[in-house]
């Protein structure tokens, strides 16, 4: 029996681990590094351990240190979760030489999948079906990339989640993509072994879980949908799988069970597929851990996966067969990171201010980030994952839609409206999906929405009532006369526009005003808590959530869309008429690391070149040049940690 686990890792699934833990009666051990000490994951944990070293190398990722820590807490077992050491063979093999359980497969499934190349040996063995690849050196590569048809995809032999990934359409690029590939997975993964492949263009991704025991059982929990990605990472899965066939279906588990029995598979895993617009199915990759999205299993089967993780570990049978396991309903996940869609996807980082999570029977919350939590950029920018379950898949939709247009969090920028794009979009709700989805929907999914007249009526509204709420020490005359006539008139900077307002009455039970050339409006109904603000103006309904910030900025929420209100003039940018071409330097938008430069001193660039590509949030973000010039200093070099705003290229 196990009694305490120690959890190689943080935030949202070690939040998710610790809950399933508690359940069962077993104590859990919170590692966590001195920026986080007031991180969710160690307040919910029995015990909590300080990792020496700041960065992933001397914290998360060293594994002597978290498996002395392990004996010192005297934990039985450690779970890794997912990222980090969750599919590192030596990290398994070491704490079994230590007498601690490891919560997952065996080091030799872990290295036997864990590299792409022996994982297509394997499936080819076993007749599962493969795209055409090609492994060796560069060279050998390169020659032979001419019996494949274009599109190509290099990728990284031992990676995941897009990273060391490249698509190739032209030949002539393959050569320098394979190095860019190669350096990319060696920074991630410590090896530049890759592999080329024929590359499908809008597939599908659909995957199989699987649980296995030691006593000879291996079975399925159905299948997920996670097509829509974006930078080759999922955003939004399901369960099941849309507009799939019993037959394909019954193939797609019978492949996944065959894989995962052809090397003696114990624990929870994951087997990938991408199936083609014909219908036919591909190995894709064995994910050797529990998956971010497992949730939606979760749901629609009934089974606590990580339960049955704890289980298996500690040598039990699966107390059920294939014959007893059920889909009920639909489930469907939404990641929410912090993070700009509108640039690129860039990490969002800060503190976040507030949130207001709205109660919902049918919705699920795993989450690892707390109200006022200081976001750090050195760790995945994943906030919480929703999953909403329906009877159907359009009632999953519709509860999704739901709380998220009501979910609120302020401080930090996060995807939450675009994950409400892409839900509200027809074709996701018919189901007309392929991981190049948010790709071609880019223009759909942008935020860039003018203001309506009714939403600037409601926000105008919903200002005056914030800012004449009741105090709450009230005082004197001032106070019963109704301080608001000093503030009769204002300039409201509401988003990108300015709105002249003039607040006209002002009473117990309500206020009227008016705004640009509008007739006089009536808020009457105004009930204010601690997120949340309604009211009837002009005989409609209106709900919003809000955050007054300390320097009197108001952060409202209405119908899903965020909106920043502040009625002083916002601070006049002084430069000349050129604009953009009188900077003279490149400061770093996000603190974060260099790993690469693509210019040097004295290079003559063109507005919108890559300069550089700084990584945060384990997210590569390339750095741009803004207009034609010629570079005078550059200030850091490769591996140079850089804070928010350090001055990075100098031009002319």
């Amino acid at each position: 029996m196990i009694k305490r686990i120690l959890i190689a890792n943080r935030g949202e699934i070690a939040v998710r681990i610790i809950k399933t833990a508690h359940k069962l009666g077993i104590e859990t051990v919170a590692i966590y590094t001195q920026q986080e000490d007031h991180a969710l994951h160690i307040q919910k944990a029995n015990f909590k351990a300080l990792l020496r070293g700041n960065d992933l190398q001397s914290s998360y990722l060293d594994i002597e240190q978290i498996v002395a820590i392990a004996k010192q807490y005297d934990a039985d077992a450690i779970h890794p979760g997912y990222g980090f050491l969750s599919e590192n063979s030596t990290f398994a093999q070491h704490c079994i030489d230590n007498n601690i359980i490891f919560i997952g497969p065996s080091p030799e499934a872990i290295q036997l999948m864990g590299n792409k190349n022996r994982a297509n040996t394997i499936a080819a063995q076993n007749k599962v079906p493969l795209l055409k690849k090609i492994s060796g050196t560069i060279d050998e590569m390169i020659s032979q990339a001419g019996e494949l048809k274009l599109p190509l995809v290099i990728k990284a032999a031992m990676g995941g989640g897009g990273k060391g990934m490249r698509i190739v359409r032209n030949l002539d690029d393959l050569p320098s993509e394979i190095k860019r590939a190669g350096e990319e997975s060696l920074r991630y993964f410590g090896s530049n072994e890759v592999y080329i492949e024929q590359y499908i263009e809008n597939p599908r991704h659909i995957e199989v879980q699987i649980l296995a025991d030691e006593h000879g059982n291996t079975l399925h929990l159905y299948e997920r949908e996670c097509s829509i990605q974006r930078r080759h990472q999922k955003i939004i899965e399901e369960a099941p799988a849309p507009n799939l066939s019993e037959e394909l279906k019954s193939k797609l588990y019978a492949d996944a069970i065959k894989l995962a029995k052809s090397i003696s598979y114990k624990n929870a895993g994951t087997i990938e597929f991408l199936l083609a617009n014909n219908r036919e199915h591909y190995f894709l990759e064995m994910n050797t851990r529990i998956q971010v999205e497992h949730p939606v299993t979760e749901v629609i089967t009934g089974i606590d996966i990580v339960e049955q993780q704890i289980r298996i570990a500690e040598g039990k049978a699966l107390p059920f067969n294939q014959n007893q396991l059920a889909v009920c309903g639909h489930a469907i996940e939404a990641r929410i990171y912090a993070e700009n869609p509108e640039d690129n996807f860039k990490p969002s980082f800060g503190r976040i201010l507030t949130t207001h999570i709205p109660h919902h029977n049918n919705i699920r919350i795993d989450g690892g980030a707390q109200a006022t939590e200081n976001l750090n950029p050195n760790f995945d920018p994943l906030l919480k994952k929703v999953i909403a379950k329906g009877n159907t898949r359009l009632e999953s939709i519709a509860i999704l839609q739901k709380f998220l247009n009501e979910y609120a969090l302020f401080g930090v920028t996060t995807n939450r409206e675009y994950l409400i794009n892409i839900i509200n979009d027809e074709d996701y709700i018919n189901a007309n999906i392929s991981t190049a989805f948010c790709k071609l929907k880019t223009a759909l999914l942008s935020n860039n929405k003018k203001l309506s007249t009714d939403t600037k009526t409601v926000l105008t509204a919903a200002y005056w009532a914030l800012k004449n709420r009741p105090s709450s020490t009230p005082s004197s005359t001032w106070h019963s006369l109704g301080y608001w006539r000093q503030y009769a008139k204002a300039v409201l900077n509401m988003d990108s526009a300015q709105v002249p307002s003039t607040l006209l009455d002002h009473h117990k039970t309500g206020l009227s005003f008016k705004f640009e050339d509008s007739n006089p409006l009536s808020v009457t109904n105004i009930q204010i808590e601690q997120n949340e603000l309604s009211f009837i103006i002009d005989d409609v309904f209106a709900k919003l959530n809000y955050f007054i910030s300390e320097e009197g900025a108001f952060y409202l929420q209405y119908k899903g869309e965020k909106h920043l209100i502040i009625d002083k003039p916002e601070r006049i940018k002084r430069i000349s008429a050129n604009g953009t071409n009188t900077i003279k330097s490149l400061k770093a938008p996000i603190p974060g690391k260099i790993i690469e430069i693509l210019v040097n001193e004295g290079d003559q660039i063109k507005k919108g070149d890559t300069l550089m590509i700084l990584e945060a949030m384990k997210t590569e973000n390339n750095l741009l040049a803004w207009k034609d010039t010629t570079i005078t200093n550059i200030n850091i070099t490769v591996n140079d940690q850089v804070q928010l705003d350090q001055i990075l290229v100098e031009t002319e």
